[in-house]
């Protein structure tokens, strides 16, 4: 059992909101994070790519990622870019969902990359931010009971974004070229050794050089990475699910146990085996 103190440290590392302004243009790699991730456009000139499709952001618009969808954002910079993001564990709210209310249904209950976006009227955008600054000055507390007011203010913020999510049409994205479309999608169901971007493009009968170029400009990343992030987002699933790290690595496609282990730290920044030890401790918490 964890005491008061180990408890209100793993707290405060689950998590994070982060009040971001950008003037210089930038232009992300897809990635996915440890956590879930709450994004309130506010200003700038900016694409955002998430699996599949992309928005092009105005002002209000709202996002959601789960630890698995790869997203990225393109900032031209002609506009500064003002942005704010909540990063949080979603095992904080473990056992607080109701069968009326699931503070994690917007997150997980949607079609990856299709249903992420709203946009919101400025008093909605008001009171989101006004209740995440709560939670922001909460969970940076060392006050006595601080723990709590956390939870229940990162629960306050959960019903408030769900509730937007199911009075609000998801804004329609836009969805890139038909081949990228189609080879994105061949990505995603044919995880394994054998694919890669001379696998794709004898596939799809396309010279591998053209596809290669179309690839990059379209997504922002070679196909070789962007399997990588598919390859290493799927072994986390399988991991959270209790496999091995062992079978994992076989069932996300690696066919190199070593390189697995290499490649899975990379991008994650800790080992299969550290992952889900983590993943389990956390469980713990509640």
């Amino acid at each position: 059992m964890k005491n008061s103190d180990e408890f209100f440290l793993e707290l405060k590392d689950s998590v994070s909101i982060m009040d971001l302004y950008t003037e210089e243009p930038c232009d992300a790699h897809f990635h996915f994070h440890e956590d879930y991730e709450i994004y309130l456009f506010q200003g700038g000139d900016v694409d955002l790519y998430i699996e599949q499709s992309f928005h092009h952001m105005l002002r209000g618009h709202l996002a959601v990622f789960n630890d698995r969808e790869l997203h990225r954002a393109c900032h031209y910079g002609r506009v500064p870019y003002k942005r704010l993001a909540v990063h949080f564990n979603p095992r904080l709210v473990h056992g607080m969902s109701t069968p009326g209310t699931n503070l994690l249904g917007c997150f997980q209950n949607h079609r990856p990359g299709r249903d992420n976006v709203i946009l919101l009227s400025e008093e909605q955008m008001d009171k989101l931010l006004k209740l995440c600054r709560r939670l922001d000055e909460v969970s940076g507390s060392g006050e006595y009971g601080a723990d709590i007011l956390t939870v229940t203010s990162l629960a306050e913020v959960l019903v408030y974004v769900n509730s937007l999510y199911r009075e609000f049409r998801q804004e329609k994205p836009v969805v890139p070229d038909k081949t990228i479309t189609s080879i994105l999608d061949y990505i995603d169901t044919h995880l394994s050794p054998e694919l890669s971007l001379a696998s794709i493009a004898d596939c799809f009968s396309i010279d591998r050089y053209y596809l290669s170029h179309l690839f990059k400009q379209q997504t922002g990343n070679t196909v070789y990475h962007y399997i990588l992030l598919k390859k290493t987002a799927a072994a986390k699933q399988l991991l959270a699910e209790g496999e091995t790290v062992t079978e994992t690595c076989y069932l996300s496609g690696f066919n190199d146990y070593n390189n697995f282990i290499r490649t899975f730290k990379k991008i994650t920044g800790i080992s299969p085996g550290q992952y889900q030890k983590s993943f389990l401790m956390k469980q713990e918490l509640h």
